[in-house]
C-alpha cells in the first residue's frame, strides 16, 4: 500500500492544491504534506508569463485540515523532514512544489520521489523546459519520473506529448502542460497508486548535464523563434 507525502509549499499554491485534491478524490492515502517557506531565487526573471493566472482557494494548511492530512511546516531538505517521513511511515513522495531533494530524503522513501516535469527529459531537463524545447527545436511534453540526486533525471514513468496549435502563445502551451501534470497525476493513481501496483519505470538515458535558467538575453532569442518553432509541430 503506498502512503504519500506530497513535497509543497507553505503558502497557497495552486498546483499543491490541485495534488492534495486530485490525490483525495482518486482515495490515495496521504499519510504527510510537509509545507516549506518561500525562499527567494536569483534566477533570471522571466520576460513572460510563466502560466496563465489562476489563483488557489486555500491555503495548503486549511485544505489538509479539510481532508484530515497531518501538515507540517519544514525545510524540505532537513532532518526534521527525515523525522516527519520516518513518524508518518510514508513510502512515496510526489512533489506539487520543492527545491532539488537531497538523495538522503528521496532514499529514505521505499518507493522513490515523483515529479513531474514540463519538457522531455533528459533534451529540456531543468529550469524553463519548454524555453530549452524550442530553442533545441525539439517537441513539447510533461515527463512523469522517479527522481534520482540529479536534476530532471531518474527513471521515466510516462511521457507525453503536448499538442500545439497555431494561434497559441507561449503562454498557452505553458498553460496545457499545467493541466497535463494533473492528467497525469490522475493516471498515476489510477495505474499504480490505487491498486497498489508497482510502479513500472524505465532509466532515463544519455543524462549528461541539466539545463541552467534562461537568461533575459537568450530568452529574447528563444521567443522571437516560437512561431517558427510552433509550425513544425502543429497538431494535425
Amino acid at each position: 500500500m503506498f502512503r504519500v507525502v506530497i513535497f509543497g509549499y507553505n503558502f497557497p499554491h495552486i498546483k499543491s492544491e490541485d495534488f492534495i485534491n486530485i490525490l483525495k478524490k482518486n482515495r490515495i492515502k496521504v499519510s504527510a504534506y510537509i509545507g516549506a517557506d518561500y525562499v527567494k531565487l536569483n534566477l533570471p526573471k522571466k520576460i513572460y508569463k510563466k502560466k496563465i493566472s489562476k489563483k488557489p482557494i486555500f491555503h495548503p494548511k486549511e485544505l489538509c485540515k479539510i481532508y484530515n492530512i497531518p501538515f507540517f511546516k519544514s525545510v524540505h531538505n532537513s532532518s526534521n523532514t527525515i523525522k516527519i517521513i520516518k513518524k508518518t511511515r510514508a513510502n512515496l513522495g510526489i512533489i506539487s512544489g520543492a527545491r532539488i531533494l537531497d538523495s538522503n530524503i528521496i532514499k529514505i522513501l521505499k518507493y522513490g520521489v515523483v515529479n513531474f516535469h514540463p519538457g522531455k527529459i533528459p533534451e529540456a531537463s531543468g529550469l524553463d523546459g519548454l524555453m530549452w524545447s524550442v530553442k533545441k527545436n525539439i517537441k513539447p511534453y510533461v515527463t512523469t519520473h522517479l527522481i534520482n540526486e540529479k536534476i530532471d533525471s531518474g527513471k521515466r514513468i510516462f511521457q507525453r506529448e503536448v499538442k500545439v496549435y497555431m494561434n497559441d502563445e507561449i503562454e498557452d502551451i505553458i498553460s496545457r502542460m499545467n493541466l497535463i501534470e494533473l492528467e497525469e497525476l490522475k493516471k498515476l493513481c489510477k495505474i499504480y497508486l490505487f491498486k497498489g501496483v508497482e510502479i513500472s519505470s524505465k532509466t532515463i538515458l544519455n543524462y549528461k548535464s541539466f539545463n541552467k535558467p534562461m537568461k533575459k538575453s537568450l530568452q529574447i532569442k528563444v521567443l522571437s523563434k516560437f512561431n517558427s518553432w510552433k509550425k513544425n509541430f502543429l497538431c494535425k
